[in-house]
């Protein structure tokens, strides 16, 4: 499986609302869940999205 940017940052910020549930105080994890979430977005938009890992095929051998 390949992960890519964008993927990691929407993993990242399903944790930190899941995590928010059990703080006392959710609100600075709400804030970085919403940047990491609006984050994998930019991320997308802006061409910086890469794969990671997994078995991508390379088109540049003769």
């Amino acid at each position: 499986m390949a992960f890519s940017l964008r993927l990691i940052l929407l993993l990242a910020a399903v944790v930190l609302f899941v995590l928010s549930v059990f703080v006392d105080n959710p609100t600075d994890w709400w804030a970085w869940g919403l940047a990491a979430f609006a984050a994998a977005f930019l991320v997308t938009e802006g061409g910086w999205d890469r794969s990671f890992g997994g078995s991508g095929t390379r088109t540049d051998r003769v």
